[in-house]
């Protein structure tokens, strides 16, 4: 072997290095964009499948167990939001009305809960807060 075929020899694998270091770095560019993709769409999942539950037994017609999700029950119900006024927001009597279809927004974390909008019947949304903490529902609050 000659003089100059060692350095040949070294400049090749000094490619090689270069090239698998790059891999590894584009390979963990990209794990990184699909993660941080992947938790912008479902970091919400939890709250949002909330709702979806709560419309669902609106469109049963359920207004027990949808009451129950507003951490309110008939027998017990919330001081500052009866059954009576949940009801005439939600029922089949209510600006709402029968809940036929649903479609749910995009949702955005504020705080301590999630803000989803809802739009129902084809109407202008109604825009719910679900509780981090213990996925109760509310009414969200003007931001």
């Amino acid at each position: 072997m000659g003089y100059l075929d060692e350095y040949a020899e070294k400049g090749l694998a000094e490619e090689r290095r270069a090239r698998k270091i790059k891999r590894a770095l584009l390979s963990l560019l990209v794990c990184l964009v699909i993660t941080g993709a992947l938790y912008y769409w479902f970091k919400n999942y939890k709250e949002e499948k909330r709702v979806q539950e709560f419309m669902t037994a609106l469109e049963r017609g359920d207004y027990a167990a949808a009451y129950s999700y507003w951490g309110c029950k008939v027998e017990a119900p919330c001081p500052n939001y009866d059954y009576k006024s949940f009801l005439e927001d939600w029922g089949p009597n209510s600006p709402v009305g029968k809940v036929q279809s649903y479609r749910m927004g995009i949702s955005h974390e504020r705080g301590s809960g999630v803000v989803i909008p809802v739009s129902i019947n084809g109407r202008k949304p109604v825009v719910l807060w679900v509780e981090k903490s213990n996925g109760v529902l509310g009414f969200a609050p003007p931001f």
